[in-house]
């Protein structure tokens, strides 16, 4: 890979259109794949931001992943595209045969949603770092929760995906599968904050190595679909 990554968002609601905003802030190239129709809501935040021609809506029920290896990019996108149009307008599931394996995108990394994480390598329950970081699979992300929270965990991916951040090593990472705040009293707030303590520490040990750009793991020669 050379230069900044392409990263592909996959689901559309609240939370991913607010991480995809800080992506795109960020300066990555990000294309999102909605399952079935684009929430109004969701659609015109990202049309507030000039975002809203990034997503690209897909048949209900033919959204697929496929990676280089069981757990590492690249990553490909597979569906049947369900319009060219960013609308609101339902999508209808795909005929058989209709187009569902056709490739739609290869990409660095991935974003996943609440409704989409079942996609990824481990699954709804894959270990994560922090709830973001996936440690089943290199390059693979989740965001959940208020636009909020998922914004400033949109910013995180994009700080670690640019350089600008370095996690931890990964038997710490593996020690701390959510944000302090999901555990105590406090709600979003807290876990922003904690968010923020992260960011800061992954700030410092980023620049203890001169911001280089994250190295993605090799791929193996297949393409197993997950």
């Amino acid at each position: 890979m050379t230069g900044l990554p392409h990263v592909a968002v996959l689901g559309m609601d609240a939370a991913t259109a607010a991480a995809t905003i800080s992506l795109v802030d960020g300066g990555l190239a990000v294309t999102v794949y909605s399952p079935g129709h684009v929430p109004p809501a969701a659609h015109a935040r990202l049309t507030a931001y000039g975002c809203a021609d990034r997503v690209v809506a897909v048949s209900t029920d033919t959204l697929r992943l496929a990676a280089g290896s069981a757990a590492a990019p690249p990553f490909e996108v597979h569906g049947a595209r369900a319009d060219s149009q960013t609308s609101a307008a339902s999508a209808a599931p795909a005929a058989a045969g209709a187009g569902a394996g056709d490739l739609l995108g290869v990409f660095d990394a991935v974003v996943l949603g609440d409704g989409t994480d079942r996609l990824g390598p481990g699954g709804p329950g894959s270990p994560r770092f922090s709830g973001v970081f996936d440690l089943a699979a290199a390059w693979v992300f989740h965001v959940g929760g208020s636009p909020e929270l998922a914004g400033a965990q949109g910013r995180w991916i994009g700080e670690y995906l640019r350089g600008r951040y370095a996690p931890p090593e990964p038997a710490a990472m593996s020690a701390r599968p959510a944000l302090l705040g999901r555990s105590v009293r406090g709600g979003v707030r807290a876990e922003l904050a904690e968010l923020d303590r992260e960011l800061r520490a992954g700030h410092a040990r980023a620049a203890r190595t001169g911001y280089r750009l994250p190295t993605q793991p090799a791929p193996a020669a297949s393409t197993p679909t997950l």
